[in-house]
């Protein structure tokens, strides 16, 4: 009988634990993947973090353009080699910041045939992307993870009723989205690139914005460090190793003034990505409030406010713990490789 009892709990508590594990979190990601390489980082942790069962990663766009643009081909890449090439991704249509960047990092030319769209301004329009995705969610479920210019988030805001949804962009945001995770702005205040580079657009999105956003700023990605890990894996033809080799600083270079260090590149898109499917918890610490755009030039301020949904993230966990937190991410090898 005891035995039966000891079984019986067992079998409870097992049931208990299966009820308890936590949805995958439903993210759509946004990028520049334009002249920093930290979006490669990032994508790469997105995806581990897809194997794990603790995300899942409904679309994707970019928020550069312009003759020479390869920033969907890059994406489109990353995401082929971990085994999800289905990934819709779309791109701005109006975005100010326009040109080749950094050409995906060498990634198109590398890995042919890997890639839908040669060239971003013939991806599809983000905004069908973005829509077409959200109408496809249960309401509040959606994460918006943006590590580039909020161009994307601008013209979705602004979108139309079509034919994937009878709501206008800022009640269909107001329905499906949770909350935004933005890598932007300057503490406490400042210039930063993400934010700058479309100034209207920031104006435009964090003004009208109708969920919480929490920021990783400036401040914090800039001394947190990470890559080196992923730069020396000795496998071959993994796109993400194959970038931050190429573009990292190496080892005899760095020093304790350098852009790169030992340990790696500054990681704001990867704690971008890191905080939107595991939470601020207990990674970082929180500062309540909200950034805002000052004026049309990209210049920001923050506001504190005690009582807002709304934050920054500050060190709590020293920054080198969470910096191997992100090595550890990147250095996954897919669950499904592509190739």
């Amino acid at each position: 009988m005891k035995k039966l009892l000891s079984f019986a709990l067992l079998g409870a508590a097992a049931c208990g634990c299966l009820s308890l594990k936590k949805e995958p979190v439903k993210i759509i990601f946004d990028t520049d993947f334009y002249t920093d390489y930290d979006d490669v980082g990032a994508l790469a942790c997105l995806h581990a973090l897809a194997d794990a069962g603790e995300a899942e990663i409904v679309a994707m766009g970019s928020s550069t353009r312009g003759k020479g643009n390869a920033a969907v081909a890059g994406v489109e890449i990353v995401n082929a080699w971990y085994g999800r090439p289905d990934v819709p991704v779309g791109a701005t249509r109006t975005g100010t910041v326009a040109g080749a960047g950094a050409a995906a990092f060498g990634l198109r030319e590398k890995h042919p045939g890997k890639f839908k769209h040669a060239l971003t301004d013939d991806a599809p329009d983000v905004v069908e992307v973005y829509r077409k995705a959200l109408a496809a969610q249960p309401d509040k479920s959606v994460t918006f993870v943006t590590v580039g210019f909020l161009s994307c988030a601008r013209e979705l805001l602004e979108s139309k009723p079509d034919a994937f949804s009878p709501l206008n962009g800022r009640d269909l945001v107001a329905k499906k989205v949770k909350l935004w995770v933005a890598m932007a702005c300057c503490h406490p205040k400042g210039r930063e690139c993400n934010s700058s580079g479309d100034g209207v657009a920031s104006r435009i999105a964090l003004d009208q914005w109708p969920t919480p956003i929490w920021f990783t700023d400036f401040q914090y990605g800039f001394t947190t460090f990470s890559g080196r890990a992923v730069s020396e894996l000795p496998e071959k033809g993994n796109p993400v190793q194959e970038v931050f080799a190429r573009m990292l600083t190496p080892r005899a270079r760095c020093t304790d003034k350098s852009w790169d260090r030992i340990a790696g590149h500054p990681s704001w898109d990867e704690t971008a990505v890191l905080m939107a499917v595991r939470g601020w918890r207990p990674y970082f610490g929180a500062e309540r409030g909200r950034y805002r755009m000052v004026n049309d030039n990209g210049e920001n301020e923050w506001v504190p406010d005690p009582e807002s949904e709304s934050l920054r993230i500050v060190e709590t966990m020293p920054k080198a713990e969470v910096g191997k937190v992100l090595d550890e991410l990147m250095c996954r090898p897919p669950k499904n490789p592509g190739w």
